[in-house]
């Protein structure tokens, strides 16, 4: 080949190669499905691609002067963190959250802000206490202890196709965040009365305390911080489950020995006339964002509103509240063998 035709032939090449990146960084740049730029520009919707990785992409690229943390798994993803009246909040939550994965994205949050909290809240769910579930997987930058650039994962073609899919409204969850960034929940995706657990063959749920001791992290990591813990709303059904397999009295159990590490504890998950109602969930776990404003609501009253406060009271009491609320409700007992 001769000598010209090598060098337009490498140009070419290379033209081209700088176009695909150059277009792919741009389209990652415009939907910025990794919230380094706070989210979608095209469209008010940003999806759940890679919450662990976008939650400390969106915190890095921001001032980090934050007096309030709000920390969870993806129900917590519901509330709305503007409406905590009197604090500027951020919100890290993200699917199948641990207690020990919480924990380590608070202490990447410690070493980076710009200035202590003084409001910590937690949300706690059944799942923290269930030994057989999958173990954490922390992102990158959180385990590495080291500061995500755009640059690192916008040029990347699989980053594209999530832009592709958020661009044609491939959605991956029924969950998603508009444009502020606060907790959705799509118009089409329905509701189901009954939440049932599936387990392998065989293995059968196991609950235990052995995570409580995890939650004693936020107290040493933030020690000047109000901090404020509460059970996210749970179907009725799935605590009917839980009693009819002997997990409730340990899960009990297991939010007053979490409550110690807290200066105030509530939980939503107790059946109440919100928990009974399969129009306000899709899946019996992720309750409307309406639902989170009346915990905010409540947090900020000191008050339990549909739910219980655990600090304060006796494990007996607790007990004696989800007998009398249990007796009170409509069950279908078949749905929750």
């Amino acid at each position: 080949m001769p000598k010209d035709r090598t060098k337009l032939y490498l140009a070419t090449i290379m033209f081209l190669a700088a176009a695909i990146m150059g277009g792919t960084g741009l389209l990652n740049y415009l939907v910025d499905p990794l919230w380094f730029f706070g989210g979608d520009k095209i469209a008010p919707r940003n999806f759940p691609w890679d919450e662990r990785t976008a939650r400390i992409a969106h915190f890095v690229t921001s001032k980090r002067d934050y007096d309030c943390y709000i920390f969870g798994a993806s129900r917590v993803g519901m509330l709305n963190f503007r409406n905590v009246a009197g604090h500027n909040c951020f919100l890290v939550s993200f699917e199948y959250a641990s207690p020990g994965e919480l924990v380590a994205y608070a202490k990447y949050i410690k070493q980076h802000a710009t200035r202590e909290p003084d409001l910590i809240m937690v949300g706690i769910e059944d799942a923290n206490f269930i030994d057989n579930l999958t173990p954490a997987n922390l992102a990158e930058p959180v385990r590495e202890n080291r500061t995500p650039h755009f640059w690192q994962y916008y040029f990347s073609l699989d980053v594209a196709k999530w832009s592709l899919k958020t661009i044609s409204d491939s959605a991956p969850k029924a969950r998603y965040y508009g444009k502020d960034l606060t907790g959705k929940i799509r118009a089409d995706a329905g509701t189901m009365p009954i939440l049932r657990l599936k387990t392998a063959p065989g293995e059968k749920l196991h609950m235990s305390l052995k995570n409580v001791p995890e939650f004693a992290n936020f107290r040493t990591l933030f020690p000047k911080a109000h901090l404020v813990a509460f059970a996210t709303p749970l179907a009725s059904a799935r605590i009917k489950q839980y009693q009819l397999w002997g997990l409730l009295p340990v899960y009990l159990k297991a939010l007053h020995a979490t409550a110690e590490h807290f200066d105030e504890m509530y939980d939503f998950s107790i059946p109440s006339r919100i928990t009974n109602n399969p129009n306000l969930t899709y899946d019996g776990s992720h309750y409307q964002p309406a639902v989170y404003d009346l915990i905010v609501k409540a947090l900020q009253r000191h008050e339990p509103s549909f739910g219980i406060k655990i600090s304060g009271s006796s494990l007996a009491e607790t007990e004696a509240s989800y007998q009398e609320r249990l007796k009170a409700g409509r069950w279908n007992e078949a749905a929750a063998d």
